[in-house]
């Protein structure tokens, strides 16, 4: 059974008339679990394929800089799955940047054929848009994507069109024939080192063009990282709770399951380690400061690359009740570290029994669990973007709360 997200999608295609076709893996689209999805569109349809992948849940990833690609991001609360959707009215190739064109899309789109319940690409085209994307795109031909080449070239139907592609788009002087024998004996090497000869092939067609999208395609992305610098997309997350709430575990999980690269920054104020007299009063407090900053521009940066950054506590520690009366001067100094750094997109506090934390640490007693406990639940009257989710229901069902808060997250700040 093909995905529900997927079969909304494609049904919704169908029922629109929204010319497609799926570019790699639509022989085995019913047993995507999760992942990417490579799609051609047409151009003059792209506003109704959006519409389609709104309906659906789909949000956009910034794509400015990687033309001719836009990216549709997905999560699926039931199933707890992402989805990526990576959609193109045109195919072009290279890397990093795609800028060799070879005006292939409207003859793929008029060839078409019905794939079970998706359209994909007529085998001879599928065969030259797999050789390449892995030998332009990837530099290497994935085993899964070799062995489908092999599949493809024992049972092609249309030799003459097969001809003519190679003839066209592939490296000078070689023909169907050769090409089909390397693949059919697995001589990827061979057909790699063809490459440089495509690529001059290509270019030669519109050096000044490729050129063009070169500069253009690396200018917005650079232009894009410092956008993302003063307004990241990709949400941060602060992951608060007492000992034992299982804040290290439920950020290993994400980090496994999210279809967002991450990244973890610790930034807890008081860590355990031998305490030195500073030589001059007032050190300790301004390298505290300067290293805590220091942390949040790290997070920043990764944020503009596009990373989900998770947060190991944050510089809410300091709002904490002290164990002992705190002079003036202190309280200020405390409030300065609680305040010092931006505040995070969303923070979550897991919350658990003093009893199940003692049970899975075995430290600090359940009394002290307790009052520790209590004080993070105070913080919800200070951190309005505070969240608590309920830790005793298990790691994965935590861990799934919590990637569902980042979707929201994500969605509004999208819009």
């Amino acid at each position: 059974m093909m995905h529900p997200i997927l079969r909304q999608v494609f049904g919704a295609l169908d029922d629109e008339h929204v010319l497609y076709c799926v570019l790699r893996d639509a022989d085995r689209i019913d047993s995507v679990a999760e992942g990417e999805i490579d799609l051609l569109v047409a151009p003059e349809q792209r506003r109704r394929f959006e519409a389609v992948l709104a309906r659906a849940g789909f949000v956009s990833l910034p794509s400015r800089g990687h033309a001719p690609h836009r990216f549709y991001v997905a999560y699926h609360d039931d199933t707890d799955t992402w989805f990526k959707i990576d959609a193109v009215d045109e195919l072009a190739y290279g890397r990093p940047f795609k800028a060799l064109r070879t005006g292939l899309a409207g003859d793929c789109l008029a060839r078409r054929v019905r794939v079970g319940t998706v359209w994909g690409l007529a085998p001879e085209h599928e065969i030259i848009t797999l050789l390449l994307h892995e030998a332009l795109d990837k530099g290497r031909f994935d085993p899964v994507r070799a062995g489908r080449l092999q599949a493809l070239a024992a049972d092609v139907q249309n030799s003459p069109l097969m001809r003519e592609l190679i003839a066209a788009y592939w490296a000078p002087g070689m023909d169907w024939d050769a090409v089909c024998a390397r693949i059919a004996v697995g001589e990827w090497s061979a057909l790699l080192d063809q490459a440089p000869a495509v690529t001059a092939r290509l270019r030669g067609r519109d050096p000044w063009g490729a050129r063009r999208r070169r500069v253009m395609n690396r200018a917005l992305r650079w232009l894009d990282r410092w956008a993302f610098l003063l307004r990241p997309l990709v949400p941060s997350i602060a992951v608060l709770g007492p000992d034992g709430a299982g804040k290290s575990t439920v950020a290993d999980g994400i980090q496994d399951a999210s279809l967002f690269p991450v990244r973890r920054v610790y930034m807890g104020l008081y860590q355990k380690r031998p305490k030195r007299a500073a030589p001059v009063p007032g050190i300790g407090f301004a390298r505290l400061l300067l290293t805590q900053w220091g942390r949040y521009l790290s997070a920043r940066y990764h944020q503009a690359a596009g990373r989900l950054v998770i947060f190991d506590r944050y510089t809410y520690d300091a709002l904490l009740p002290a164990p002992r009366p705190l002079s003036l001067p202190r309280r200020i100094r405390r409030w300065l570290l609680a305040h010092m750094c931006p505040p995070p997109d969303l923070v979550v506090l897991l919350d658990a029994p003093a009893e199940v934390l003692y049970a899975r640490k075995g430290e600090h007693g359940v009394e002290a669990l307790d009052r520790q406990r209590q004080s993070y639940l105070a913080l919800q009257q200070r951190i309005p973007r505070m969240v608590v989710v309920d830790a005793t229901q298990g790691i994965e069902s935590t861990r799934r709360c919590v990637s569902s808060l980042i979707w929201q997250t994500y969605v509004r700040r999208s819009r």
